[in-house]
């Protein structure tokens, strides 16, 4: 027999039409500011300025909102970025004018090869990783997210691309960004360790975020630490994740970490030789769309034919 339950008395307030608006204008305020963002940014946004409340179950309802709001037009549907789900698969063109047009977008010069110096930036989530690609894109500097604790086999692969820039003479230097917690302040030890122990490498590296001090200097909203972590014996105070730090602060600093180890000089013959490489491609690209290489593509058949018609097959000209 099925046991029946009395219906629960406490209802849960529901947010009024001003508190909706008032989230929508907060979201649409800090969109316009950070241009795009994660959700997971936009919801300790919302929740830093009281909006909110800093729980999982208003996460949830925070991403209905903005479902809700991005088919109603009030958000763009841009707003907001995934860099969890992507198309796998060779990528195909129409014809060879498209694809010398997606080259002439997609090429870039490795301006770093006159350098003195490589730089990378680590992530410990992939969810950072987009952010971080909208400051590091730019200088064409790779962002290598983590994904927690490494596996061995990536550990491997960073300590070949290590060893590999160090034996052209180059110094290394990587910047981190994880949460600061428990694990989080031992994934970046550990990584860093473990290279150095299993694979022989030395190289520079820092954690650029999250810091105590930034928790203060930005008032990041934290969260209590998880005690199940068996870390947190050794850890002090309250945690805060790497997505509560505002996209524009994290952009900032990785900007200002690369900036740093530009020679002006070196940088800016780079990427004159870039422009003249580019405008090659443009010239390539619109003499095919002329018909240029298709006309002289149809001059040379032209004179393979008068060749055959010469020297029929079989006969020796000699």
């Amino acid at each position: 027999m099925i046991q029946s339950y009395p219906t629960c008395s406490i209802k849960r307030a529901r947010r009024t039409d001003k508190n909706l608006n008032d989230i929508l204008a907060a979201s649409r305020l800090i969109i316009k500011e950070e241009g795009t963002l994660q959700l997971r940014h936009l919801f300790y946004r919302v929740s830093s300025l009281g909006l909110i409340k800093k729980e999982e179950s208003e996460y949830a309802k925070l991403s209905g909102y903005t479902m809700k709001w991005r088919r109603e037009g009030s958000i763009r549907w841009n707003a907001f970025v995934d860099s969890t789900r992507w198309y796998h698969g060779v990528r195909t063109y129409s014809d060879l004018e498209q694809s010398l047009e997606n080259s002439k977008k997609c090429y870039r010069r490795n301006l770093w090869q006159s350098q003195k110096v490589y730089v990378e930036i680590w992530t410990e989530k992939e969810a950072i990783a987009a952010i971080s690609q909208q400051a590091s894109d730019p200088f064409g500097v790779p962002v290598f997210p983590m994904r927690g604790f490494a596996s061995g086999s990536a550990l491997y692969s960073i300590s070949q691309q290590i060893k590999y820039y160090q034996s052209v003479g180059k110094k290394v230097f990587i910047y981190y960004l994880g949460d600061h917690d428990p694990s989080g302040k031992c994934i970046d030890e550990s990584i860093v360790r473990n290279l150095r122990e299993d694979h022989d490498v030395e190289f520079n590296f820092r954690r650029i975020a999250i810091t105590a001090d930034q928790i203060k200097t930005y008032n990041l909203p934290t969260r209590p630490t998880k005690k199940t972590d068996p870390r947190s014996k050794s850890f002090e105070g309250e945690s805060v994740e790497i997505d509560a730090m505002p996209p524009h602060t994290i952009r900032g600093l990785i900007t200002d970490c690369i900036s740093k180890h530009i020679d002006p000089l070196s940088w800016k013959r780079e990427k004159e030789i870039e422009n003249m490489e580019t405008d090659t491609l443009n010239a390539m690209v619109a003499a095919l769309h002329r018909g240029d290489f298709v006309d002289q593509f149809a001059h040379d058949e032209d004179e393979d034919e008068d060749e055959d018609e010469e020297y029929p097959q079989g006969c020796d000209p000699s």
